[in-house]
């Protein structure tokens, strides 16, 4: 097993009671970080996915005697992973993450936090500023590059995307346990296949409160059914196609994005 090796001192404490909860249901620590996550994720919803943790209690986490049980020691994690960001504000689920979960497996060594800082400042006014900004990041981890933005200007709306859900809900949670408001995707940004859509925010009704809410995709601003459902022509396919054009003596056909009445399309404005 590879060596654990975490930047924060309380990595190890939450990994130890994650360990423990996991030995009670009989799973991985792999998978009871990954029912962590959902608990956490789950209680930030305020009862609208009682059933996703219903389910994921049933794993095993309910047996034994109660205060000695899987869950109870998820709850102890959960205790002792927000008391210590509420005391820090460091990105303690991303140091967990790669320091004892996947060791950096398929390249995912998130980008130190002092660095996310240096980045952020300077990309954004470190002064607070009355107009409001979207801030994107396609890859985003833990999201903790958009939480070094989010010191700086807090009333921005952020969204974070990433391909593993585990990252994604990593960035539900540490966004919603900060107050900021945006969005959280489980989807590949290069292929634009979208899994499941969070909104980030203050949620009230007259039966639940909560800041995260799930939005189905096809009522999300994530949903491309016109993009990720055309036609696709491989890479070989297309420079072929482009070789015929050059030899007939043909202008090769490159296709421009299209222009708003207001101009060229914009960018997001960050990362």
């Amino acid at each position: 097993m590879a060596k654990e090796q975490f930047f924060l001192a309380a990595s190890s404490e939450v990994v130890d009671l994650l360990d423990r909860a996991g030995d009670k249901a009989g799973v991985s620590r792999g998978q009871a970080f990954e029912d962590f996550l959902t608990f956490l994720r789950c209680e930030l919803a305020g009862k609208t996915m009682e059933e996703e943790y219903l389910q994921t209690v049933a794993k095993g986490y309910a047996v034994g005697v109660q205060g000695k049980r899987g869950i109870d020691l998820m709850v102890q994690a959960g205790g002792r992973l927000i008391g210590e960001m509420v005391n820090t504000d460091d990105d303690l689920l991303g140091d967990i993450f790669t320091g004892a979960i996947t060791y950096g497996e398929k390249g995912q060594f998130f980008t130190p936090e002092r660095v996310c800082d240096l980045m952020a400042s300077l990309s954004v006014p470190t002064d607070p500023t009355d107009d409001i900004k979207t801030v994107c990041d396609p890859a985003c981890g833990s999201g903790r590059m958009l939480l070094q933005v989010a010191k700086y200007q807090p009333h921005w709306e952020f969204t974070g995307q990433d391909s593993d859900h585990r990252c994604a809900q990593m960035a539900v949670i540490n966004m919603g346990l900060r107050g900021l408001r945006g969005w959280a995707v489980w989807q590949n940004s290069l292929t634009l296949q979208v899994h499941r859509v969070y909104r980030i925010g203050l949620f009230f009704n007259e039966t639940a409160r909560g800041v995260v809410r799930e939005v189905p995709v096809e009522q999300s601003p994530f949903n491309y059914p016109a993009i990720a459902q055309s036609p696709k022509t491989s890479t070989d396919e297309r420079m072929v196609d482009r070789e015929r054009e050059v030899n007939r003596g043909e202008e090769p056909d490159v296709q421009k994005p299209p222009d708003s009445d207001d101009g060229p399309a914009a960018q997001l404005d960050l990362f």
